[in-house]
């Protein structure tokens, strides 16, 4: 009786394992409930951008932001090329926090100016390389962000 009980407790461990591991067919009973379950995953990025790179460069220039190419490059690297859901819901494209959570603006516009008035605040020295001045006040937590950065590509309206 009790090899037979240990027996049994042997399989119902197996049958658990194994039941772990194979987790993700233990609801599908097809290939296309699969797939349904699936489609209810939420995205993370839009499939088109939410807002135009020449427009923000314009409006960048507009209020006088410095070295505008190297921010326009850090609002893309920050969104995904405007498209992650996340900061474009925000209307923010900088990724700026206050405290642990990302901040809200209530259009693009309004966090290109924050960038403005912290970078007025913060970039005192403007013979300073732009680039330099980002690594020197740790503007990323990444020791890789100006490399990146450098490589970012705008991609302008087609």
């Amino acid at each position: 009786m009790k090899s037979s009980f240990r027996l049994v407790r042997q399989y119902t461990f197996l049958f658990l394992i194994a039941l772990i591991f194979n987790s993700d067919n233990l609801f599908a009973f097809s290939d296309s409930a699969k797939v349904v379950v699936n489609k209810h995953r939420k995205e993370k990025y839009y499939k088109q951008p939410r807002v135009n790179v020449d427009d923000v460069k314009s409006y960048m220039d507009s209020i006088g932001v410095l070295n505008s190419d190297i921010v326009l490059k850090q609002a893309l690297l920050e969104t995904g090329h405007f498209k992650a859901k996340l900061l474009m819901d925000k209307n923010n494209l900088f990724a700026f926090r206050f405290t642990k959570r990302y901040m809200s603006f209530a259009k693009w516009q309004a966090s290109v100016d924050y960038y403005k008035k912290w970078q007025d605040k913060f970039y005192t020295n403007q013979s300073e390389n732009y680039y330099d001045f980002l690594k020197r006040i740790r503007y990323a937590r990444s020791p890789h962000y100006i490399k990146v950065l450098k490589q970012v590509k705008p991609r302008t309206a087609q």
